[in-house]
């Protein structure tokens, strides 16, 4: 018996090896094998989670929902970095601490269900993953992305910080002039929602800002954050419980981010000019 079976051969006849390797390899593919795996004898390893294919199922184990928010970090860090590669400005690196416990937070911040919020003296992100947990169970349809819009936005804040703005919020502050620091807090809050909005678009997530189950999840995080136990030095900012402006505004300025997701967007030469509140 030869080596090609004998229905094969008028296949290979007609379109040649070329052609009938072409059309195998298609086969192979479609039934979810690797042709490189036929060939090399060697598997590869599944691709890396993504935002969405890494969000933590219902079932998940403590040790799998708190590896969610590292994944959004990386791809809101590879976003900046292109960014400001393209503006020839360093971008400077910023580290995530996920913790259990509100305990573990530094930057002058405690207190219960923070979940999440950015450090701008020691270029932090904390994550309470406790928090996070009780977060799921409230809102199971919310939470996960929730947990990533709130990343997104801090990691925003990173921005802020490295571009001077909370610089020029020490500096009104010390002015003593509360209108002028009450504006500019929220700004930065409108600011924040359209660096998130750009994060969203890039990961290749709908808009956030019009799930109801997510943004009820966003406002009960932003709504502890009134509670904080702070214990701040004089010229430490920390964003996340600055002035917030209206839930409109955040969502004039999270869809102008998600429609053109460039920093462009987001002035807050821009913000201010509109001067939504």
């Amino acid at each position: 018996m030869g080596l090609i079976p004998v229905g094969a051969m008028p296949h290979v006849k007609r379109f040649g090896w070329s052609g009938v390797l072409a059309v195998g390899l298609v086969i192979v593919m479609l039934a979810g094998i690797n042709p490189v795996t036929l060939i090399s004898g060697k598997v590869s390893p599944p691709p890396p989670p993504t935002s969405i294919t890494g969000v933590p199922a219902s079932s998940a184990t403590a040790e799998q929902i708190a590896a969610y928010p590292p994944v959004v970090a990386g791809e809101a860090e590879m976003m900046w970095r292109r960014f400001f590669w393209q503006t020839a400005i360093r971008y400077p690196p910023a580290t995530m601490s996920v913790v259990t416990s509100s305990s573990a937070f530094g930057c002058g911040m405690a207190g219960k269900d923070l979940t999440v919020f950015y450090c701008p003296d020691t270029r932090v992100v904390y994550v309470d993953t406790d928090a996070y947990e009780r977060l799921r169970a409230r809102f199971p349809l919310g939470a996960d992305y929730a947990v990533a819009y709130l990343v997104a936005e801090a990691y925003g804040h990173h921005v802020q910080g490295a571009l001077g703005v909370f610089t020029e919020l020490v500096a009104l502050q010390a002015r003593k002039d509360p209108e002028q620091v009450v504006a500019l807090e929220q700004q930065i809050d409108q600011q924040a929602a359209c660096y998130a909005a750009m994060w969203t678009i890039t990961a290749g997530i709908d808009e956030l800002d019009r799930n109801t189950a997510v943004m009820a999840a966003v406002a009960a995080v932003e709504a502890n954050r009134g509670n904080a136990i702070l214990n701040l030095p004089p010229g430490r900012v920390v964003p996340e419980v600055l002035a917030q402006s209206s839930p409109e505004a955040r969502a004039y300025w999270y869809e102008k981010g998600y429609a053109i997701p460039a920093p462009g967007s987001c002035k807050l030469e821009k913000i201010a000019a509109e001067g939504r509140v």
